[in-house]
């Protein structure tokens, strides 16, 4: 791979992946993109989770857990531009109407007063601890570039990129946005 090539990190937070999925519909454009940038991880191209130093980092998805909040940040600290992708990144989006009762009531109420049978709320180092209220990204690290839509089209998606790779911002207006 060349040297010069810009490199490229994606992770997804808690939501339906997709942002990626309508990432793998520019169906060519993937392969050229491959050809220009250097990816060094998506969880939809690779089994890569470690954040290396990156030219653009794309994150889609709510943060709504601790786990989500760390990877955020390391994303920002790794990345010189970071962009939303989709709404539940740029807005918080769907994962947002959580943020209505307390964790602990949400969480009683699925495990506890649904169930069918007896049940506990789990509660395991290794399950992620939730945050208070589900946010954009934007309430957690300094997002650089907003690509909204649910999810972006994979116009929008390719339009984006290819400005980025131009070396400019994206500019969305009121023919490419879709919600």
């Amino acid at each position: 791979m060349a040297e010069n090539k810009p490199k490229v990190a994606t992770a997804c937070m808690c939501g339906c992946s997709g942002c990626h999925m309508s990432f793998l519909d520019v169906d060519e454009f993937v392969k050229d993109l491959a050809e220009l940038v250097e990816f060094q991880s998506s969880h939809v191209i690779m089994d890569v989770k470690e954040i290396e130093k990156v030219d653009i980092g794309i994150m889609e998805g709510t943060i709504t857990n601790d786990e989500n909040v760390e990877v955020a940040k390391k994303m920002r600290e790794n990345c010189d531009i970071l962009v939303a992708w989709g709404d539940c990144a740029c807005f918080g989006g769907i994962m947002t109407m959580r943020n209505f009762e307390k964790v602990d009531k949400i969480l009683e109420e699925c495990y506890l007063e649904k169930s069918d049978e007896e049940s506990v709320v789990p509660d395991d180092e290794l399950i992620p601890t939730l945050t208070d209220k589900a946010k954009g990204l934007d309430e957690i690290i300094d997002v650089d570039v907003y690509i909204p839509g649910c999810p972006p089209s994979a116009d929008v998606i390719r339009y984006g990129l290819e400005k980025l790779l131009e070396g400019e911002i994206p500019k969305l207006d009121k023919d490419k946005l879709r919600y």
